[in-house]
């Protein structure tokens, strides 16, 4: 029993060490990082639940403990910006090694520690090369990726107080860095730091770093406040769902919790008197139907009256087209005030909707800029397109731009890179950079007033308290329909696999079963979904309706009234390509008002082509598939017509009759062969088939080939 007493106090020992069965509050929570967890998404989600649960937890700092060698530094970006918005004292302390996306997370960090003999910094942009790009693409594709990187970096160096400079180091092998008298990188090289040098004081403050420290534990114990180190790992996070589990109250309380809520709003309700958010993420810049989405909530804030826009934007980029669209035409037409709020990456596409609203605001670590156009798969364009693209672009750019009091010479430098961005004999951004703008440099004056954007904040209820707004903030929503059509327009290629697939397995069998019922669903609810996207409109549907059902047609009568004919099943799959792809890319067939006549080219179809090449090859993998293995498994073998005596299909009259049938025998045809009917030979009636034409009753035929179960004849 004493044994016992003792191993179940070392228990609880241990529990109480790694923080099982007690809040966190007062004490430090460590989380391992390594090159693993920054190119895993589902890795780094996980990484995020524990941090969460940690600050929900009451942890008094967080600690990453990086341990990254080769991670790409642009993947780690948007990563290193969660870690910077996150409501916790955190410390990066680099174990061995920070460098690429390691580096930016460090910068993340309100503070960084070293460990003896570590390293932090080198964190390039690496870009697509090869043969298919030349080199003036490589470049463009090269400086794109530089200023998005290095806005980003410094925004981070800003928002944490680290040296701004020293990020433009660690991402820019042509900046060098000289701080006084101590030389840290040549140009052409970039900037790696060692722990020594991380730590050294420059101008009575460290480099980089605050110190060097053995370890983790000693980190924890020499951290303001001090407090007891925990561990973040699954182990930890599934006692502390355990306990969630557990605590959960009673159906009827957690129903009264829920009903005292203010109650939710729904798209039935009005827009009169609101503020209105309508988020711009990830992927919703490279998704037509979400531009429809926009462009319907926009028109319904002028109809219902509401008292502001406000665009919050974290994207990459998207659609050049639409996005030119949505700034000339509906966001000119918007009568409330419009806001943008780069929290925390308007990019590309992002950028330009941004300078197309009346204010713009700031999250702390942001970017803005990186306009230029590229091709439909995100490589740059040859220079001759690229020359006319960025003309075409400025020029449409320029009028909204202006017309809302931003200043046309950044939008010039975010398209075109051999602009650069210098104003009042200040060079901003060189020439030969893309303009992209942290948000200081956003924000800074210039004349006494802000280059961009008017103000850095944290909230959009901060941006409500600025400009005095007093309407409820709602956050715009899609409608059943309006997320049917993005999951449609998104997953399109599964659709026409369905469709295809099912639609061949039907003609395959007799009658109308499940394969058609499929394949009529996947094909209706394509064309549904493209239709309330807005790739499709009025008689055009119809038309387009109309062409894809004459395909479908003409590929049955290839498969089962002509086969071998060939010119029925090309047309067929011909008007089927078409229907499919022009509903794919209805959007892009002709540029926005304002474009040149010129603009129009195959590359707006790119997507269409892409989604229609992977269903048909989707479904003719399924079709072979179906075709080996469909009939050998039990549920189908039933189908097989068995006698009554325990006989096969080939003990029937008719299949012994055939089976006999040699190359070379005569006989008349009984039926028309058109192509197949029934003849006699011998006075045995056997079905047989006529290749390349058809044979009228009563000609005298003669086994030309037997190809398996078919008896192929010609007339004589």
């Amino acid at each position: 029993m004493q044994i016992l007493r003792l191993l179940l106090l070392a228990s609880l020992t241990v529990l109480s060490a790694t923080g099982f069965g007690a809040s966190l509050t007062g004490q430090m929570a460590r989380v391992g990082i390594t090159d693993s967890d920054i190119e895993d998404v589902r890795r780094w989600r996980e990484l995020r639940q524990w941090m969460d649960e940690a600050i929900k937890q009451g942890a008094a700092g967080l600690i990453l403990d990086i341990n990254v060698t080769q991670s790409h530094a642009q993947a780690a970006l948007s990563l290193a910006e969660e870690v910077a918005r996150l409501k916790i004292k955190t410390k990066a302390y680099v174990n061995t090694s920070a460098i690429g996306g390691g580096a930016l997370l460090a910068l993340a960090c309100d503070e960084i520690w070293m460990a003896p003999g570590s390293r932090i910094g080198a964190a390039p942009p690496k870009v697509q090369t090869g043969e298919e790009l030349s080199q003036k693409a490589q470049d463009t594709l090269l400086a794109e990726s530089l200023a998005v990187l290095k806005a980003g970096a410094r925004s981070l160096c800003k928002l944490k107080g680290h040296r701004p400079e020293i990020a433009d180091a660690f991402v820019d092998r042509d900046k060098g860095l000289v701080l006084g008298t101590l030389k840290l990188a040549d140009k052409g090289e970039l900037l790696l730091l060692d722990a020594d040098t991380a730590v050294q004081a420059v101008d009575g403050k460290p480099l980089l770093a605050r110190a060097i420290i053995s370890d983790v534990e000693a980190l924890a114990k020499a951290a303001e406040p001090k407090g007891k180190l925990v561990i973040l790992n699954g182990v930890w996070y599934d006692q502390i769902l355990k306990k969630a589990v557990a605590a959960k109250p009673a159906p009827e309380a957690e129903a009264r919790t829920k009903n005292s809520e203010a109650p939710a709003f729904t798209n039935s309700q009005s827009y009169a008197g609101k503020v209105v958010v309508i988020p711009v993420g990830q992927d919703d810049l490279i998704l037509p139907a979400r531009f429809e989405f926009m462009k319907r909530t926009l028109t319904r804030c002028n109809n219902d009256g509401a008292e502001a826009v406000i665009f919050e934007l974290d994207t990459p980029g998207g659609l050049a087209w639409d996005t030119i669209s949505l700034m000339m035409q509906d966001l000119q037409n918007l009568k409330a005030r419009s806001f943008a709020f780069v929290n925390t990456r308007a990019i590309s596409a992002g950028a330009m909707i941004a300078m197309a609203t009346n204010t713009i605001y700031m999250a702390p670590a942001s970017a803005i800029g990186a306009s230029t156009p590229v091709s439909g798969d995100g490589t740059p364009l040859a220079q001759a397109e690229r020359a006319k693209n960025n003309s075409a672009f400025m020029g449409m750019a320029r009028t909204v731009v202006r017309e809302k009091g931003h200043d046309v010479r950044i939008i010039e430098g975010m398209i075109d890179m051999d602009r650069g961005l210098s104003i009042n004999g200040q060079v901003i951004i060189p020439k030969g950079e893309i303009v992209t703008l942290d948000s200081a440099q956003a924000t800074m004056q210039i004349d006494g007033k802000p280059l961009l954007a008017k103000g850095i904040v944290k909230s959009i209820e901060e941006i409500k308290q600025l400009e005095s707004l007093k309407g409820e903030v709602i956050t715009a929503e899609p409608t059943g329909f309006e997320m049917i059509a993005i999951w449609v327009t998104r997953y399109a290629a599964i659709l026409i696999l369905i469709g295809l697939a099912g639609g061949y397995l039907e003609m395959q069998t007799p009658g109308f079963g499940l394969p058609g019922f499929v394949s009529v669903a996947a094909f209706a609810l394509f064309f549904f979904g493209h239709y309330v996207a807005g790739s499709l409109a009025g008689q055009e549907t119809m038309v387009v309706a109309a062409i894809f059902v004459a395909g479908i047609v003409l590929i049955g009568v290839e498969l089962l009234a002509a086969p071998g004919t060939i010119l029925p099943g090309i047309a067929g799959f011909i008007c089927v390509m078409v229907a499919l792809v022009y509903a794919m890319s209805g959007w892009e067939v002709l540029p926005p008002s304002g474009a040149s006549a010129g603009s129009f080219n195959l590359a707006a179809y790119a997507t269409g082509f892409r989604n229609f090449a992977l269903g048909v090859t989707g479904a003719a993998v399924i079709i072979t598939l179906v075709c080996i293995w469909l009939p050998d498994l039990r549920p189908f073998r039933s189908l097989i017509l068995q006698t009554s005596a325990g006989g096969t299909l080939n003990d029937a009259p008719a299949m012994r009759d055939a089976i006999r049938a040699q190359v070379g025998d005569s006989g008349t045809a009984r039926s028309a062969l058109r192509p197949y009917g029934t003849i006699d030979i011998g006075g045995r009636l056997i079905e047989a088939m006529v290749e390349g034409g058809y044979v009228q009753s009563g000609t005298l035929v003669r086994v030309r080939e037997i190809r398996g179960e078919k008896i192929i004849v010609e007339a004589v």
